[in-house]
């Protein structure tokens, strides 16, 4: 969203002229002088949300859409992106997100640079139809073979004399293949360029139908490769098919782009001379050990040991217990390590100081300035500043009292918190048809149920108190429970047959439809009325600043893009 605040005068000037006239039809919004396109909204609503929905349906959305604009505009204008909540989030965030950004840019955008993709999709206008067999030796990737790379070699170009013999390849690809696709012969389907690993896809799209690869070695073992069509592939331009591209390539490439990560890491720990102390480590461990801080987080256990001999050696400077507590205070909380081991702690150390690297090199390079990181910091932001917004203006602001809780428990517990009638029985449960019958005479004659319940009842519920079930409602227990509301207090059932066994009840009481106690429902009330609450200080708020900053909304040329769009799908 722009804002006043960072827009030129030229801008400036754009805006104010278009609030003081009739809004276009490419215009969803004015906001406090701000023009808010209709294609922001239209994006991310589709019109099938809108089928069988009246004006006034889509009016609503539109006001939702519009608040959280509005919201994040009045937060900014009071000044929320300095409260020192939102600065310590959005540093803490920032870190994460410029180590991503320098995974993105320093490892995949050396390896899935555009040459790579306009490769791809030069070569993606065509599909090939193949099967293979795969044999695995030890070393390679989900490999669970122990033979060697040597023995491998030999049993495929035997595989491929058998081929050339006549022998089916898919019936020796069921039969030696150690791949998934084993079991259907090797058969891989269609794919296109990019959805298998840079060698095999090679050799693949080399073949013509009806040919055979000749040996081919991947990270996952041993290839023989066998084309049996090729079609041609409708799609769009190259930037419409980028994203796409771009994850398949990560998956084609993923050997490559390990690699790269890991010479990276490997690059800059050794210009920054990193290396850990371990004799030092070990006293330290020593001393935990000896401590009660056993399973705390690792913060809180450096805060109490204060060990001071450095646990490492970073860009020529020893670092000890301080360094670390930095960079885990730039943690969120509920992320911070709790470690189990002395080598659980080295790896920790060895990440911490990985993350540090990463972000020092990403604004070493700059990265910071990129307008593609200052838009992810950007959205970040807002949202940030969002979330303390509500969090103080509406959720802080919406907090029922026990009184309100209550008034609201009393108005609404005929038709919120009513228990529906509910019986009491007594029951002898048993699997014996003959022993219940026997059962049924013996309560005939006078005995009490409550003891031949706990004599004869294979109901644990029941046996344990006398063949006392818990109250319920009608629709349990089957055929038992429909007896039981059909009968008055004192009746005796004859045997019912119920599961695997026969059940004979006694009904105890009628227990009258009645609302639950408040302490029960006491928590669901807050909730309830805490999003009441919420929702109505939601609207108020909304009504309260689109008086205070000018809000003009465009409702007519909304409804008239989805009555043309719904109006196309119908023809």
């Amino acid at each position: 969203m722009f804002r006043l605040r960072n827009a030129t005068v030229l801008l400036l000037l754009i805006s104010v002229f278009f609030s003081c006239t009739s809004l276009d039809d490419s215009t969803l919004a004015v906001l406090d002088g701000e023009m808010i396109p209709l294609e922001d909204f239209t994006a991310v609503t589709p019109a099938s949300r809108f089928v069988d929905k009246s004006n006034d349906d889509i009016d609503a959305v539109v006001d939702d859409f519009l608040k959280r604009e509005l919201f994040v505009h009045a937060a900014f204008e009071r000044g929320y992106e300095k409260d020192s909540l939102v600065a310590e989030r959005l540093k803490t965030t920032q870190r994460g997100i410029m180590m991503q950004y320098v995974f993105e840019k320093a490892i995949l955008g050396s390896v899935l640079n555009d040459d790579v993709l306009r490769e791809m999709y030069d070569r993606a206008g065509v599909e090939v139809k193949a099967r293979h067999i795969l044999l695995q030796f030890d070393g390679v990737a989900r490999s669970q073979s122990t033979r060697s790379k040597a023995e491998a070699v030999r049993l495929m170009e035997d595989i491929k004399k058998r081929v050339a013999t006549g022998e089916s390849f898919e019936a020796l690809a069921e039969e030696l293949s150690e791949g998934p696709s084993a079991s259907s012969g090797g058969d891989l389907g269609w794919f296109g360029w990019g959805r298998m690993v840079g060698p095999f896809q090679e050799a693949a799209f080399a073949l013509k139908p009806g040919e055979l690869s000749g040996v081919v070695e991947t990270m996952f073992g041993l290839h023989l490769i066998k084309v049996e069509d090729r079609r041609e592939m409708n799609r769009g331009s190259f930037e419409e098919e980028k994203p796409r591209l771009m994850q398949q390539a990560r998956k084609a490439m993923e050997g490559e782009i390990r690699m790269k990560a890991d010479g990276f890491v490997a690059n800059i720990k050794k210009e920054a001379g990193f290396e850990l102390y371990k004799d030092n480590i070990s006293v330290f461990i020593k001393v935990y050990n000896g401590s009660d801080l056993q399973n705390k987080p690792l913060d809180v256990v450096l805060e109490s040991l204060t060990f001071a001999p450095p646990l490492l050696t970073l860009n020529g400077e020893e670092k000890n217990y301080r360094w670390v507590l930095d960079q885990l205070r730039a943690i969120p909380k509920a992320q911070r390590p709790v470690f189990s081991s002395e080598n659980h702690l080295i790896s920790i150390l060895d990440q911490l100081v990985f993350q540090s690297l990463v972000i020092d090199y990403g604004y070493a390079q700059q990265y910071d300035q990129d307008e593609a990181f200052k838009e992810k910091t950007r959205g970040l932001a807002e949202n940030l500043v969002y979330s303390t917004f509500m969090e103080k203006e509406v959720t802080n602001q919406a907090q029922p009292s026990d009184e309100d809780l209550k008034s609201y428990y009393e108005k609404h517990k005929k038709d919120k918190y009513l228990d529906k009638q509910k019986v009491s029985v007594k029951e002898i449960f048993v699997k014996d048809s003959l022993l219940a019958v026997d059962l049924k005479k013996r309560l005939n004659a006078g005995e009490e149920i409550g003891f031949l319940a706990s004599r004869f009842s294979e109901r644990k519920t029941g046996k344990d108190n006398e063949g006392s079930l818990p109250p319920f409602q009608e629709g349990r227990y089957g055929e038992m429970g429909k007896a039981a509301f059909t009968m008055q207090p004192g009746d005796v059932s004859e045997p019912i047959q119920l599961g695997n066994g026969y059940s004979i009840i006694q009904l105890e009481e009628i227990i009258p439809e009645q609302p639950r106690p408040f302490a029960r429902v006491k928590s669901r009330i807050k909730n309830e009325l805490t999003n009441d609450m919420r929702k109505r200080r939601g609207e108020e708020l909304f009504k309260e600043l689109k008086k205070e900053f000018s809000v003009k909304i465009n409702y007519s040329a909304v409804h008239d893009f989805y009555n043309q769009e719904l109006k196309a799908v119908e023809e």
